[in-house]
């Protein structure tokens, strides 16, 4: 399953990306995120990895691409594969759009129950995008 979310965030590029740079801040937008554990020296770079625990389960991230304006995030767990793709634009009158690709891939038992599955799993992303927006607008610099 393919989707895409677009959002405008009422801040610059700049202090989106400020607010982006650090991990400890996806527990500001994220409610169910219980604790990260980092395995690389440098988080959010390419090629590091990092196990998410929340309430229910457990996710291990792997971070496929990053630049300032575009983050490309693996995140596998028992049955399924979600790759995100964040990507920042600068708008002229000083916002951000955001533009959130997601692939979801399910594997065994989990695509016994593919259709119930992917309309939850996608309203789960659909409401982080939101939750973010709202962290990022209402966030001080």
């Amino acid at each position: 399953m393919r989707f895409t979310k677009e959002v405008v965030l009422d801040k610059p590029i700049d202090q989106v990306r400020v607010l982006t740079a650090d991990p400890a801040h996806l527990h500001e937008w994220q409610p169910d995120l219980v604790s990260i554990t980092q395995h690389s020296e440098t988080p959010g770079v390419a090629g590091s990895t990092a196990t998410l625990t929340y309430r229910r389960f457990k996710l291990e991230e792997t971070v496929l691409a990053a630049t300032a304006d575009e983050r490309t995030s693996r995140y596998e767990t028992r049955g399924m594969v979600h790759t995100i793709t964040n990507r920042y634009t600068a708008l002229a009158d000083g916002r951000t759009k955001l533009m959130c690709a997601n692939e979801i891939e399910l594997s065994g038992l989990l695509k016994l129950g593919r259709k119930v599955l992917e309309k939850s799993l996608r309203e789960q992303a659909e409401r982080n995008i939101d939750n973010f927006k709202a962290f990022i607008d209402n966030a001080a610099l």
